[in-house]
């Protein structure tokens, strides 16, 4: 027999007003499998399970990111049906071919990435990448953020933060020039960098991670702030804020126990480190996200 697949109409989400649509879905097995009008890319932010595509199942974790061009069907799955055993968090950004058209007058773009954007399934394959970097994560959790608080100039920052999201998937398919090295998937530094992103909010000893990738610990140092433009210290404060900031908002954990989540005994450091880096205490923070009003938490 052959298998009923709807279509999702991008009216659903998007319209003239409304050309990018971002949620955040704890994934369940109620939503068909289905196609769409509209370009689809999906951020694992937590949890596992299986992204069906096409006829495919793959397996996915937190950090997986996929590329779905407008036909491509698909449907998420937790990996069990039982809600207190398995959960499954995902990112979506949604736009359309008038929005990928209206990124072109706005940005550059190259006669390849035109085709990336508006040439439907199978022309256009879908793609699977890993971050293992955590930088996906950072872009969909800003365009989550000013999808919800819809403060001003909103769309425009989102169009710029989707174009910086598409030029690094673009990099990831093309040949490296022969006059750039690439970044070997066995670097023991870049496995170290990806435990630092992964274990932030973790005691984290720069000596014992110098030593797994090899470095004494000025070089490591040093290495790590050409990487990521930020000191050690500064770095591992910026991922706790910004994983507090998500806990804030999607949670109603007491100030003191997400501080400690993220690595904070001392509350009151938190609470000065926090006001530091947001210009909010954190009690503040929450009530401006509340304000706004929560996004709509529809799965595409």
């Amino acid at each position: 027999m052959r298998r009923f697949v709807d279509t999702t109409s991008e009216r659903l989400f998007l319209s003239p007003e409304r050309p990018i649509f971002v949620n955040r879905v704890s994934e369940s097995f109620e939503l068909a499998e289905h196609t769409h009008e509209f370009v689809e890319i999906n951020y694992v932010s937590e949890g596992n399970g299986y992204q069906h595509i096409s006829g495919q199942t793959v397996p996915v974790e937190k950090g997986d990111l996929f590329y779905l061009p407008i036909g491509v069907s698909h449907v998420f799955r937790p990996a069990s049906r039982t809600p207190s055993r398995s959960r499954l968090i995902v990112y979506n950004c949604l736009f359309n071919a008038s929005f990928a058209r209206m990124l072109g007058s706005s940005f550059p773009l190259r006669d390849e990435m035109t085709r990336f954007l508006l040439s439907p399934y199978p022309e256009q394959p879908w793609y699977h990448w890993k971050d293992r970097e955590g930088r996906f994560q950072a872009m969909f959790e800003t365009l989550h953020e000013e999808f919800a608080r819809k403060q001003a100039d909103y769309l425009l920052l989102m169009q710029a933060e989707v174009v910086r999201m598409l030029v690094l998937m673009r990099r990831r398919l093309l040949p490296v020039p022969c006059s750039e090295e690439p970044v070997r998937p066995d670097d023991p530094f870049e496995g170290a960098l990806a435990d630092v992103r992964g274990r932030a909010a973790e005691p984290l000893r720069v000596s014992e991670l110098a030593a797994s990738a090899g470095l004494s610990e000025r070089q490591f140092r040093r290495r790590f702030r050409e990487r990521t433009g930020m000191g050690f210290t500064e770095f591992v404060q910026k991922a706790r804020i910004e994983r507090s900031c998500e806990l804030l908002r999607t949670t109603d954990g007491k100030v003191e126990a997400i501080a400690r989540t993220v690595g904070y005994e001392d509350v009151k450091f938190f609470n000065r480190l926090f006001k530091g880096r947001t210009g909010l205490t954190p009690g503040q923070y929450r009530r401006k996200s509340r304000e706004a009003g929560p996004s709509a938490e529809h799965s595409s």
